[in-house]
């Protein structure tokens, strides 16, 4: 029967929900990337851009045209810089720049980005865990970017790799390293388009020098030739680094006042521009550079906007993972929904005749849910006041029991404790500690607290631990857990019953006040102990109270 029913589903309403998802999956390839450009250029969650980008990426195959493939393969690094600068979903970056590289060495193209977003993923993932060994990683990245941009004359990632390399060359051991492929970039010619970022990179490469060398004025002069070159918003991040890079100058000299200035400016563009990464950073150094002057309320300032902004990184990259898998659940449920259409457009007129007989058995099979639901709900009141009653019998039984000991005193009172010479008890012993046990359950609120413990228990009851959870093992079978949610449980029922107090209580209020942190564990040990949920108890003794 639960065949019928989903092939009756599929049959009859797979074609409403495709027709729906067909405007992105029926999008030739130049449509779809134009559509995720628009996306991109208006801002906001980008969702198309994600979708359409995604589908044209699983789009490859080695016998599309060339033109067809170079979009595939640009499709997955626009993917990259998604993930990489919104969601900071480093597993999901690696996949995308994997999957570009894959595709460019199929089709037999270079492409120096892709080798920029290497180095850039594992130089920032190198950053955050303090790991020297990822650097040099990156470094060998941002090497094979400025090579490839050089070779295939790509002259935007080749200044923007270079600058990546001089960086990162002197991080990891000094500039020297780099000199034949520092020599081949002092080749290149200088026209209007390229001539700020190659000036910009000698001034870089001359700065670091200087530091090498132990000039720190000279360095910090050098800087403040960067910031004059690139003194637009074009370069943003740039002129976020050279600020940065012109403090930690300013920290070699011991000169922490100007190392914070210069760090405020580099403060100033990621807060204005929202770079979360770049803000981590620049706080981190703040929070140094202050407790070097022995500033500990800015210190502590900072330091906390930073580990603020990491936690915040933390749970966003949780969250933004948790949203790509549905994304990517959605997206592969579209793709087999219309693959499974097109196959069988043809037979759709026989799965519709087909469908009728299923949806007739489907109408038996609702008529024999209703009858079955029908006996489950009296069941369920059957259990429901069967559950009532006892706590009635109970509640009149502590009725009882209070009264007797309102006329005698047990003898273990005389002492006001018990003490246990020995480690085992006798059968008196253990009834006067099960009648001082079931007299604090009976009385005590305490035990609906979300910290009342067995300890508690015993030095309520003037007894040690161990005895009480023996007796109570002994006599309960069970243990003291499962003890005290039993008590907790049938007080949740009265006070589910006790609509003028507890009326307007939900589920969770009900299971907090008696003493539950877990809702789940509630849920779980009420349905043991009554044999109903919560919220089929809680219904039933609503509708009781109307009638």
């Amino acid at each position: 029967m639960c065949a019928i029913i989903l092939m009756t589903g599929a049959a009859v309403h797979a074609p409403a929900q495709s027709w729906e998802h067909s405007k992105w999956l029926d999008q030739p390839i130049d449509r779809l990337m134009e559509m995720a450009g628009k996306d991109i250029a208006d801002g906001g969650r980008k969702d198309t851009a994600l979708m359409c980008y995604t589908i044209v990426a699983n789009r490859y195959e080695a016998s599309l045209p060339r033109e067809q493939q170079v979009m595939c393969k640009d499709a997955n690094m626009r993917l990259w810089s998604i993930y990489f600068y919104d969601f900071y979903d480093y597993p999901k970056c690696f996949d995308c720049l994997t999957r570009a590289l894959e595709i460019a060495t199929d089709a037999g193209i270079e492409d120096a980005n892709i080798y920029l977003g290497f180095g850039c993923m594992y130089q920032t993932i190198s950053e955050e865990c303090k790991d020297y060994e990822l650097g040099t990683t990156a470094f060998k990245y941002y090497q094979k970017a400025l090579e490839t941009g050089l070779k295939t004359h790509d002259d935007e990632h080749t200044d923007m790799a270079c600058t990546d390399v001089l960086s990162m060359a002197y991080a990891q051991g000094g500039l020297d390293q780099i000199n034949g492929v520092w020599s081949n970039y002092l080749q290149l010619p200088e026209d209007n388009k390229t001539q700020v970022l190659r000036r910009y990179n000698k001034l870089l490469f001359q700065a670091l020098k200087s530091i090498e060398q132990k000039q720190f004025d000279k360095a910090i002069s050098l800087y403040d030739k960067q910031l004059q070159l690139i003194d637009t918003t074009q370069y943003s991040r740039l002129i976020y680094f050279t600020h940065v890079e012109k403090a930690k100058v300013h920290a070699m000299q011991g000169d922490y006042r100007s190392a914070i200035d210069a760090l405020k400016q580099s403060e100033r563009i990621a807060v204005d521009l929202e770079m979360k990464d770049c803000k981590l950073e620049v706080y981190g150094m703040l929070a140094q550079y202050y407790q070097q002057l022995g500033d500990r309320a800015l210190r502590e300032h900072y330091y906390d906007r930073y580990t603020m902004l990491k936690d915040t990184l933390t749970n966003y990259q949780q969250l933004a993972s948790v949203n790509e898998m549905e994304f990517r659940n959605e997206l592969k449920g579209m793709e087999q929904e219309m693959t499974d259409i097109k196959r069988h457009r043809e037979v759709m007129s026989y799965v519709t005749m087909v469908s009728l007989g299923f949806l007739l058995a489907l109408l038996v099979l609702l008529y024999l849910v209703y009858r079955k639901n029908g006996e489950l709900t009296r069941s369920n009141q059957l259990l429901y006041q069967k559950n009532v009653e006892m706590l009635r019998a109970e509640e009149e039984e502590r009725r009882m029991r209070r009264q007797l000991q309102d006329k005698e005193v047990l003898a273990a009172d005389a002492d006001g404790d018990v003490k246990y010479k020995s480690s085992h008890l006798t059968d008196e012993d253990k009834e006067q500690l099960l009648a001082r046990i079931i007299q604090v359950m009976d009385t005590s609120d305490e035990i609906f607290s979300p910290d009342f413990s067995l300890e508690r228990l015993a030095m309520l009851s003037g007894s040690k631990y161990k005895y009480v959870s023996q007796v109570i093992n002994e006599y309960y079978e069970q243990n003291f857990n499962n003890f005290l949610n039993s008590y907790r449980i049938k007080e949740a029922c009265k006070r589910m019953s006790d609509l003028e107090n507890y009326g307007n209580y939900t589920i969770e209020a009900i299971s907090e006040s008696v003493g539950f942190k877990s809702r789940s564990t509630f849920v779980a040990s009420f349905k043991r102990i009554t044999g109903l949920t919560p919220s089929q108890y809680q219904r039933m003794a609503r509708e009781e109270a109307h009638a």
